[in-house]
């Protein structure tokens, strides 16, 4: 699970390793793909998004100043270029496009406040609502997330434990994340994703 640690942690590019960077890589993929992926309401589009802005951070390495913390950085790399693929894709009806923008106003929002431990920017009654939430849910479905969100594993572990397709465990984390999104407010859906290593 991503903490305040992990957000506001710095790194120091110019003289990080190509296996240090792969490190950071496998650290924080997972978090950047779930941000772009849910932004964006497109897994595929979500992880592009994500292996984009790691591949400009390494390319860029030695002439980046990373001012925030490394994943806020990230954060903000991906929120730009999510804004760009939006504002780029002309197969979005304007109505579609405004609405992705603003829930990709509010989420970045959301991330830029660090002044606070993230679990408390939840609800008070957050995990009452999520429990009644996963109970609407699919069996397996609701499994698969929750192995994913209390237990902290990826799906590549649900994969191996409940022997099913590692496509198909990644189809169930995003349907789960797509319900909640349209049932969970704005500020517990959108601190709720940093909780979870999806891919």
């Amino acid at each position: 699970m991503t903490n305040n640690n992990d957000y506001n942690s710095s790194v120091n590019l110019q003289a990080i390793s190509q296996s240090q960077f792969e490190e950071l890589f496998c650290s924080f993929y997972p978090q950047v793909a779930a941000y772009a992926t849910v932004i964006l309401d497109n897994k595929t589009a979500g992880e592009d998004i994500a292996q984009e802005v790691f591949a400009y951070v390494w390319e860029k390495r030695k002439s980046l100043q990373v001012g925030v913390g490394f994943l806020s950085y990230l954060f903000q790399t991906a929120y730009s270029r999510c804004i760009d693929h939006i504002k780029k894709n002309n197969r979005l009806e304007k109505y579609a496009q405004e609405s992705l923008l603003k829930f990709a106003e509010e989420y970045h929002m959301y991330l830029e406040n660090d002044c606070q431990p993230l679990k408390e920017l939840f609800s008070k009654d957050f995990d009452e609502k999520l429990n009644a939430l996963l109970a609407q849910l699919p069996e397996v479905r609701r499994q698969v997330f929750e192995m994913v969100y209390h237990e902290g594993l990826k799906a590549k572990e649900v994969s191996e434990i409940l022997q099913m397709p590692q496509r198909t465990v990644e189809s169930h984390i995003y349907l789960a994340m797509k319900f909640l999104r349209k049932h969970l407010s704005s500020s517990d859906f959108l601190i709720l994703i940093l909780f979870c290593k999806f891919f």
